[in-house]
């Protein structure tokens, strides 16, 4: 017998296909031609089970790189430790990286850039929750930690959370700035590795 989904299960599933739906459609149509209303039909949930979730579709973009990001990465990374269990800390924090960057085309070019536009403009008065917003990065800085014995730069553990992080944040300005014009998933895979390489030992 199958089980019965809680409450909180129930709103969670209802908040994942308002978001999938949503980037479905802005990806289908564009940010502007899309409308609550639209994502609302095609999810198949009423209008007030939106504004559980979202104020907006701005709130849409916001979330998209906060909490549905960190969704989605501890969803995945849960499922890549199933399969590599004894993967080193280098490989978990490749994959850390490259699931950032995954989750970027997964969401879409046009909600990548909205994104860096709506929250960088929340920094302007401050404060920043940017990373205590995050919770995948606690657990990416926890990873670093455990493995500065590998350590061969003279960076301190924070400032190798702070290096990866601005090179996936800078890879996906790029990718912004270029009009979609490459894979964001090919390039990280190759400047990755290339990045953690030069802080850790193999």
């Amino acid at each position: 017998m199958e089980r019965k989904l809680t409450r909180k299960e129930k709103a969670a599933e209802t908040k994942r296909k308002i978001f999938e739906t949503a980037v479905r459609l802005i990806k289908e149509s564009g940010y502007n031609n899309v409308t609550i209303s639209e994502i609302c039909i095609s999810a198949g949930v009423a209008k007030g089970s939106f504004y559980v979730h979202y104020n907006s579709k701005e709130d849409i973009v916001r979330a998209s790189y906060y909490t549905d990001m960190s969704e989605y990465i501890h969803r995945n990374y849960v499922a890549f430790l199933d399969v590599h269990p004894n993967a080193s800390y280098n490989e978990r924090i490749i994959c850390f990286m490259n699931l950032e960057l995954e989750f970027a085309e997964y969401a879409g070019y046009e909600i990548t850039c909205l994104a860096y536009t709506l929250n960088l403009g929340t920094c302007i008065p401050g404060p920043s929750e940017h990373f205590t917003k995050r919770d995948f990065s606690k657990d990416l800085y926890d990873t670093i930690q455990k493995n500065s014995d590998k350590n061969i730069s003279t960076l301190s553990s924070d400032e190798v959370f702070y290096y990866f992080e601005s090179v996936i944040r800078g890879l996906m300005a790029t990718w912004c700035f270029s009009n979609n014009s490459f894979s964001i998933v090919e390039k990280g895979k190759k400047y990755i590795p290339l990045a953690v390489y030069s802080i850790y030992t193999k």
